[in-house]
């Protein structure tokens, strides 16, 4: 199930694969483009499929592909 829309601000995960990459581990990302399906897997219990998505996050002026849907939060506003 994809969580995040074009435009969505979100906050990199300490595990993310970019967060130590990032310079201001408060810096927050935009999400570039729609998510993208990496693989889908069948634990062969139940039958349960998996899918894992990934989406192309913009963050400090940078374009990082592929970050892992599991790695982002998104950013909420106040109401």
């Amino acid at each position: 199930m994809k969580r995040f829309e074009v435009g969505d601000l979100v906050v990199i995960k300490k595990h993310s694969p970019i967060f130590s990459l990032i310079s201001d581990p408060t810096s927050f990302g935009i999400i570039k483009a729609g998510a993208r399906l990496l693989y889908v897997h069948d634990w062969e219990t139940d039958d349960v499929i998996k899918e894992f998505w990934a989406y192309d996050v913009i963050v400090e002026g940078h374009t990082y592909e592929n970050v892992p849907e599991e790695t982002l939060s998104k950013l909420e506003g106040k109401k």
